[in-house]
């Protein structure tokens, strides 16, 4: 046998086959799938991030359709194993290169596999002979790790992120895009323009023209936006007294809040540029939008407008003519991709990278757009929060502390947003404008769940 080389094609017979079986195993793995549906797997790329035992081989192969990667841990037959989490079968078979027999794991499970790996992405500072030769690492100046401690902070089919001695994170790809990771150019744009609301890039990990994972610094004792906004609420029902006197009032932070989402869209603008929207064309295509997904909603009364429905506001939208800056936007922003530390709020998920989710190609918007985004999360919490306590208390009291607190923090949320120096660059000068088109945004939110925003316009490819 010979070593790994790093084109596929110089691969031997028995090394693919056994590469091919591991790696319908650690799909087996991932996604749950039932033993031997694997499927065709085609080997696309072969990197040795570290050589011998323990080492460290990183794959990138076509499967079922989707760009797979898997990053492997070699031992030799017989290593004592440290594998993080409960991992019944660990073994996802056996290779054979210059080292002899390596038994196979999946590196994102082993922690002295999982130690190398960082230090192969995070370049020369820590990674010595280790440092992948045909990969593209860049380091942004963050910090040298040294880790000890390994834990697994999220995993799921997409990617999954690993904690090291609470000083840095690693999050690698188990499923690639044809190119750039939106996420990922998000966060460097965000960093490069001096966005500093955010865990800070340590290295990027590319290859290929593709994103396989980045480094970044470990943020100690975050909260999710999400959990805070729920303990509020609950402290509010316990209380039963206004938002304002009970003891988890939220309205400082949905300032605060407010703040840093108007300075991550000033960075945005400095990191990918503007461009003149064309609110009538938009117009058209909301009305569009909820005509085919919410009727009902444009012609009922709509709190805060001028007009009396949200028809109505559309017509006064399209008359108007106007042409405010759009620009990339965060995509999907809501308190679940927030986070609350000791030294503020932070962007904690750069998902979807204000990039269209099936092409990955970049999408302008209005701000505005990731405004309606966190004011439909607020008023979401709230309904949750109500709900948790049954159908009657949602009617009752509960119901009523739960609007009150949904006022008065999207009121906070808003001024504060409003008030960012710089921001009225990036919006329309009339704030009755901004409060239809607002109420539009948070319409087609609230009708879409979950899903993107797609509204003509104010959302062009770039």
């Amino acid at each position: 046998m010979t070593g790994w080389p790093g084109a596929p094609s110089d691969l031997v017979a028995a090394q693919r086959r056994s590469l091919c079986r591991v790696l319908g195993r650690w799909r087996e793995h991932r996604v749950d799938a039932e033993p031997g549906d694997g499927g065709r797997v085609e080997l696309v790329d072969i990197e040795v991030l570290r050589a011998g035992r323990t080492g460290v081989l990183d794959v990138v192969a076509e499967m079922d359709g989707v760009l797979a990667h898997a990053v492997l841990g070699l031992h030799r037959p017989g290593d004592e194993l440290h594998m993080l989490g409960a991992v019944e079968e660990p073994a996802l078979g056996v290779l054979e290169d210059d080292d002899g027999v390596a038994f196979v794991v999946d590196a994102m499970r082993d922690a002295d596999a999982a130690r190398l790996l960082l230090a192969a992405v995070a370049g020369d500072r820590v990674a010595g002979p280790g440092r992948p030769a045909g990969g593209t690492v860049t380091a942004p100046g963050g910090l040298a790790p040294s880790p000890a401690a390994v834990s697994v902070l999220h995993d799921d089919a997409e990617a999954t992120t690993l904690g090291f001695d609470h000083r840095l994170t690693l999050s690698v790809f188990a499923s690639l895009r044809r190119g750039p990771h939106p996420g990922i150019a998000l966060l460097a744009g965000l960093d490069e323009a001096g966005f500093n609301h955010l865990a800070a890039p340590v290295a990027f990990w590319r290859r290929a023209g593709r994103d396989l994972g980045v480094a970044q610094e470990f943020l100690a004792g975050a909260t999710g936006g999400w959990a805070l906004a729920l303990t509020s609420l609950r402290d509010l029902f316990a209380a039963g007294s206004t938002p304002d006197a009970a003891g988890g009032d939220f309205a400082p932070e949905a300032l605060a809040l407010g703040t840093m989402a108007a300075r991550m869209h000033l960075a945005l603008d400095r990191a990918f540029g503007r461009r003149a929207g064309d609110v009538e064309a938009w117009s058209d295509d909301a009305e569009a939008t909820l005509a085919r997904v919410a009727p009902e909603v444009l012609d009922a009364a709509v709190e805060g407008l001028p007009e009396p429905t949200l028809r109505q506001a559309l017509a006064s939208l399209r008359r108007a003519g106007l042409r405010p800056p759009i620009t990339r936007t965060h995509g999907d922003f809501h308190l679940g991709r927030s986070a609350r530390t000791d030294h503020g709020w932070i962007l904690a998920d750069c998902l979807p990278g204000g990039a269209d989710p099936i092409t990955g190609a970049a999408i302008l918007r209005s701000p505005l757009a990731d405004v309606a985004d966190m004011c439909w999360s607020i008023r979401y919490a709230s309904v949750v929060a109500a709900t948790e306590r049954g159908p009657v208390a949602a009617r009752s009291k509960a119901g009523e502390l739960a609007r009150a607190w949904d006022a008065r923090n999207r009121r906070a949320f808003l001024a504060a947003y409003l008030a960012t120096p710089g921001i009225g660059e990036l919006l329309p000068t009339d704030r009755r404008v901004v409060r239809r088109m607002l109420a539009v945004f948070e319409a087609i939110r609230t009708a879409r769940g979950t899903a993107l925003l797609d509204t003509g316009a104010l959302a062009s490819s770039n």
